[in-house]
């Protein structure tokens, strides 16, 4: 049976880095970057919003591809509200997926500093755009809006986020073995 795995929680929480990490657990596990796409798009700059759902519906499509063939996704995405992935746990249904919901938990302090490192010393190109929208003085809002998804979400798996990034990839990978 595929998987649908998404990792949501706040930029800088170490969502893609884990994405990536649990992608390559499997054989033709394909990794979405919904951000990713959305920059892909020409002039995507000019109108964020319609570009944004863009990305969104590419990322479906291109999920339920991959899903229909049996291999798992797994995406890595901030989702501050319930629409998408209620979209993406439709999309796991209709596919006969198992869908997981992660969230990355972290306090504003923790996310504070990984912001001002990520701001320093960008490590990935998408963290140049990314820093331009969000920084270090935004993570007491940023930890509220994933805590907001806490019981609108009740099924989702939140796992401790402020320990080593070798650490929270133990933590999810054991929930998605459970």
């Amino acid at each position: 049976m595929p998987r649908l795995v998404l990792i949501n929680g706040a930029p800088g929480s170490g969502k893609s880095t884990i994405a990536q990490a649990v992608a390559e657990d499997r054989a033709m596990t394909l990794r979405v970057d919904v951000d990713e796409i959305k920059h892909s798009l020409g002039r995507w700059d000019e109108d964020p919003s319609a570009s944004g759902q863009q990305a969104r519906r590419l990322t479906l499509a291109l999920a339920a591809e991959h899903l229909r063939t049996g291999y798992d996704v797994v995406l890595g995405q901030y989702l501050a509200r319930t629409q998408f992935i209620e979209n993406l746990a439709e999309l796991a249904a209709r596919h006969d997926a198992r869908f997981f919901e992660f969230v990355l938990d972290v306090d504003p302090s923790t996310l504070a500093e990984r912001l001002a490192l990520r701001t320093n010393a960008p490590d990935r190109p998408e963290h140049a755009v990314n820093n331009r929208l969000v920084g270090p003085d935004d993570a007491p809002s940023l930890v509220t809006s994933v805590q907001a998804l806490r019981p609108l979400r009740p099924d989702a798996i939140w796992i401790d986020a402020r320990g080593s990034r070798a650490s929270v990839l133990q933590l999810l990978r054991a929930a998605l073995e459970a």
